[in-house]
């Protein structure tokens, strides 16, 4: 187990700047010599996938360790040459899959600062971002399938049922997280019934701590905190 090549990739709770996770405990544990983190913070699902898909493509016998988070904040790609440079002026820059490229997702976690905040306001369809989240689980099941690469998915709170929006108030309880009611509409029934999640854990991290009675959210150090 060592000497593999593990990936983790996640947004901010995965992040090397925040705090110990997960991620340091299976390091520690196993004495791992290969661990590539490339989490990003404010990071949403499409990010999350496609650096850890883009990490595993360049390395040998890749296992792939993803943390999903909730839907209601998405990435946006972005190609405007002006536009980025505008962006790479905010708390948030524009986040690579490769370094010598020019384009990137700007991802911002659940703060959605001026153009952002036009478009979700505006525009943003929480049933089409859960169906695009569908769309990319069952995409990387796929590539990994292909090449034979190991991997786990993991949820960093019940996105199936609950939206960001809703963790950031800390109110969430046991009932909130027990019918998928995010996945509950025509773009996604469908879809959903094609997906594996028999090795998912759907209530997540935060599921798991309210369940078991687990103090999850700090009004100092709350998830929409750490993200902005």
């Amino acid at each position: 187990m060592n000497e593999r090549n593990v990936i983790v990739s996640g947004a901010s709770i995965l992040s090397d700047d925040a705090w110990p996770t997960w991620k340091d405990l299976l390091q520690k544990t196993y004495k791992l010599k290969n661990l590539h983190n490339v989490s990003v913070k404010g990071a949403g699902n499409e990010l999350i996938i496609l650096n850890a898909i883009n990490k595993a493509i360049n390395i040998e016998n890749p296992l792939i360790l993803i943390q999903l988070t909730n839907v209601d904040k998405w990435d946006w790609y972005i190609e405007d040459a002006e536009l980025i440079k505008q962006i790479n002026k905010e708390k948030h820059p524009i986040a690579k899959l490769r370094k010598d490229e020019q384009h990137g997702y700007w991802s911002t976690g659940s703060h959605f600062p001026k153009w952002k905040k036009y478009y979700f306001d505006n525009y943003f369809s929480i049933e089409h971002s859960m169906f695009s989240t569908l769309l990319n689980i069952q995409y990387f099941q796929q590539i990994c399938n292909k090449n034979l690469w190991q991997y786990q998915i993991f949820f960093d709170s019940p996105i199936f049922s609950v939206k960001e929006s809703q963790l950031n108030t800390g109110k969430l309880v046991n009932e909130d997280f027990e019918k998928p009611i995010l996945i509950e509409n025509t773009l996604c029934n469908t879809l959903f019934s094609s997906i594996d999640i028999t090795n998912i854990y759907t209530p997540g991290l935060i599921g798991h701590a309210c369940l078991n009675g687990i103090e999850w959210f700090s009004t100092k150090y709350s998830v929409q905190n750490i993200d902005e």
